[in-house]
């Protein structure tokens, strides 16, 4: 009896999944107003700021003032124009260790990494991390810090690949790893080309390059035709 409603509660949860993330965002939206407006008519106390962030930190958006302690939240801004709708679904998706969806190239999604892609990646030799704490950890600290990063590629049945960016002597490098059946398809080009606007635009990052070793034609005819500086 047991394990039929425990199969009966699965099968609800992953058929309404989606609803019940839906309704996690937008409370966790909901609480993050509730704090921008006591910040700005400055309600908040420094009790009330404990307790908050106690109970959910990482979530509130916190409008820069001199008597309020930044350390509430991972998340600071010094005015209200500064807030839009998708910075508050960072923060939401931040705390709640969702991936945030950077934008699509034609069907392929482009988003951030989760720990999960570690069982999907970690088969290529060239993914840069030896275990689920290290990705946890970049995860964490590098979106937030850089603007930008790696991030997973994906049609709606599995991961394609990995693209993004990493700094290396004050430089911005472009990298890539696709999965064999999606190479020579016009797939990696699309979402390259795609996160050199992205980073242009939010970053303002235009000068980027690539190290290829010089015996691959593929990745040097890719990286001409994406207009990226090679070095050998």
């Amino acid at each position: 009896m047991a394990s039929a409603i425990n199969k009966l509660i699965g099968a609800n949860v992953c058929r309404h999944a989606s609803r019940y993330i839906s309704t996690a965002i937008a409370v966790t939206i909901a609480s993050t107003f509730v704090v921008l407006a006591l910040t700005l008519v400055g309600g908040m106390s420094h009790q009330y700021t404990a307790t908050y962030e106690n109970s959910t930190r990482g979530t509130a958006v916190i409008v820069g003032k001199e008597y309020i302690d930044i350390a509430v939240s991972k998340y600071a801004v010094l005015d209200y124009a500064d807030i839009d709708e998708k910075y508050l679904e960072k923060v939401a998706c931040r705390h709640l260790h969702i991936p945030v969806c950077i934008g699509k190239a034609d069907d392929i999604k482009i988003r951030e990494l989760c720990t999960d892609d570690f069982y999907s990646l970690s088969k290529f030799c060239e993914f840069p991390f030896k275990n689920i704490e290290g990705v946890w950890e970049y995860i964490d600290f590098h979106y937030d810090f850089y603007g930008y990063g790696l991030y997973v590629f994906e049609n709606e049945k599995e991961v394609m690949g990995l693209a993004g960016f990493y700094n290396e002597d004050n430089r911005c490098f472009l990298s890539y790893i696709t999965d064999e059946k999606y190479r020579r398809r016009g797939y990696t080009f699309k979402v390259c080309k795609y996160l050199l606007k992205y980073i242009e635009e939010t970053a303002g990052v235009r000068d980027v390059y690539t190290r290829i070793d010089i015996s691959n034609t593929a990745s040097i005819k890719l990286a001409d035709k994406l207009g990226v500086n090679i070095i050998n």
